[in-house]
């Protein structure tokens, strides 16, 4: 089995996990006795513990010139945390597990990433391959998220974790196959210049990132609340979401073959344009199902755009030397997009209502395609002085 595959069963593994386990999160740690507040304080350090990590575990890998043995690592301190938290009698035993996960997390992410670079480094249909491998995941998280909910009403809640362990273990298991990948030279870089070789991303791709992933968390983290005020029942809700999950498996497929083609500045912008539509569908049209169902399908592209255009920018950029730097670099501006979205969500509706959320939410997003297309813009400039050289 070669490392392409490999990869893409690792991510399918751990997407199953997260689906089943994210979203009954807040209710396990609300049943050992953390309130809203504490709650909050909780997914906030481990947002910070990932952003910090995202790039150590990135720099440590390129200073020490491997990857899997840190992956293998991330894979197994995830299935730790996992079985630690499901052991939890109180939050002062569950806190630590959640900082554990976080921190393995970034390991996983920043260098699957980064391996899955490594891999593709001489396709030439990186963007298809990764948006494949990245729209498998979210088909993975729907299936994980349909079966949690039915694991916790059948065994509790603390089951649903060792659960989740076991399939981070099988992850780990997987993750032994994968094979170093010698650097392979790729002279063209995904903006369209020549491949830088330091250490650094654009600093727009990161501007770009960072604002895009703000807008989308700022705006889910109180999607759930504004639909509930339309009166939709918590079946219809899940079902939306799982809607736009759904749809991300081929959007990604199909958007990261595109940015083949059309180069990856132009999707991510896509990405961007698309969001901040999906924020004025929500405005203007919530209170209609079958409109609504329509602004769910616009979600599950916009999101697919981004995120597999993202990945394939991330995973591209220079060779091969800097690469775990740079997937951390590109996992760290996400984590920060992550932790300003989530305050501002929940403290703008509080202050000035929902419309007002999704109108700024809109905004942001804007930002970011904006920044995608400067990026795009710049890259080709690039690229025509370097074929007028001599």
């Amino acid at each position: 089995m070669n490392n392409y595959r490999v990869l893409t069963l690792v991510n399918i593994l751990a997407m199953v996990a997260i689906g089943i386990s994210s979203p009954l999160l807040t209710l396990y740690l609300q049943g050992l006795g953390a309130d809203f507040a504490l709650i909050s304080v909780i997914l906030t350090s481990t947002i910070i513990v990932m952003l910090v990590g995202s790039y150590g575990w990135g720099w440590l890998a390129d200073r020490l010139g491997r990857r899997k043995p840190l992956y293998v690592a991330g894979l197994a301190g995830v299935a730790i945390g996992y079985w630690w938290l499901s052991a939890a009698n109180d939050v002062s035993h569950a806190w630590p597990a959640r900082l554990l996960d976080g921190l393995s997390m970034a390991a996983v992410s920043t260098l699957g990433l980064a391996l899955m670079g490594d891999t593709l480094d001489a396709s030439a249909q990186r963007g298809r391959r990764m948006g494949l491998t990245r729209g498998l995941g979210s088909g993975a998280f729907a299936v994980g998220a349909l079966m949690g909910g039915r694991l916790a009403d059948a065994f509790g809640l603390s089951f649903i974790y060792i659960v989740c362990g076991a399939f981070f273990l099988a992850a780990m298991m997987a993750a032994l196959f994968v094979r170093e990948v010698r650097a392979v030279p790729a002279p063209v870089d995904p903006a369209g210049g020549s491949r830088k070789t330091g250490a650094g991303l654009p600093l727009l791709f990161l501007a770009g990132v960072g604002l895009w992933t703000m807008a989308h968390v700022a705006s889910t983290s109180m999607w759930p609340n504004y639909m509930a005020t339309f009166g939709y029942s918590k079946t219809a809700i899940s079902s939306l979401w799982s809607l736009a999950a759904m749809i991300e498996f081929p959007a990604m497929y199909i958007t990261g073959a595109l940015s083949d083609v059309a180069g990856r500045a132009v999707m991510l912008a896509a990405g961007g344009f698309g969001i901040a539509l999906v924020q004025i569908g929500y405005m203007l049209l919530a209170q209609s199902l079958p409109l609504l169902l329509g602004v769910q399908v616009l979600r599950g592209f916009g999101f697919g755009s981004y995120t597999a255009s993202s990945m394939t920018f991330a995973a591209e950029f220079g060779g091969q030397q800097h690469r775990g730097s740079r997937s951390g670099l590109f996992n760290a501006a996400g984590s920060a997009g992550q932790l300003a979205g989530s305050m501002l969500g929940g403290n703008l509706v509080q202050v000035a209502g929902f419309p007002a959320l999704f109108a700024v939410c809109s905004t942001i997003a804007v930002a970011s395609a904006i920044c995608f297309l400067v990026l795009g813009r710049r890259g080709s400039a690039a690229m025509a002085e370097h074929a007028a050289l001599p």
